[in-house]
């Protein structure tokens, strides 16, 4: 019978002892706080929330208006106001197709919000991650975790890891000064 061989993974500690006055190589940000503060992030989300307005008024006056046409219709139906039931029928079909134009309207827009909504973060994204790159040109940080309300990891970390003030003067310096 041959021999079994012994688990040879073992898993190693290390203890690090920080003196006083020392830093791990970890730092933090509190996205919460850099989005509320970074430029870029504040006029592209106004901007998305005021053609969101300027949409959703659009369609409801719109609607409004379908509903009029539609509720004319059903007058000049219930008055016999119609020369021939084709015309009638011919009237019902374009209000149909009106209503379905309208809704495939909301739809595409919603859409078209959606994906500007999803190209903002991803820049977002781009735009933070380069900054931290920048941030630890040094390499001083090993580790950089983010912190924020609805996803908060972190349960604690001494003020001096958190860098989020330093992100946010640098991000807000980039997009300034590429205005």
């Amino acid at each position: 019978q041959p021999a079994k061989q012994a688990d040879t993974t073992e898993a190693t500690t290390c203890s690090v002892k920080v003196e006083e006055g020392c830093r791990l190589p970890i730092a933090v940000i509190n996205v919460d706080t850099l989005l509320q503060s970074y430029d870029l992030n504040l006029e592209e989300s106004d901007r998305l929330m005021r053609k969101g307005e300027d949409m959703r008024l659009d369609l409801n006056q719109r609607a409004n208006s379908l509903q009029n046409e539609m509720i004319d219709f059903q007058k000049k139906l219930e008055n016999q106001a119609f020369l021939s039931r084709e015309r009638a029928e011919a009237e019902q079909r374009r209000l149909v197709k009106k209503e379905q134009d309208l809704n495939t309207l909301a739809q595409e827009k919603e859409q078209e919000l959606m994906l500007e909504q999803q190209q903002l973060s991803i820049r977002l994204l781009d735009s933070i991650n380069s900054a931290i790159r920048t941030l630890n040109a040094d390499g001083k940080y090993h580790l950089v975790i983010t912190t924020s309300a609805l996803n908060n990891n972190v349960l604690f970390a001494a003020p001096e890891y958190d860098i989020t003030a330093e992100a946010i003067e640098l991000l807000n310096e980039r997009y300034n000064n590429k205005k």
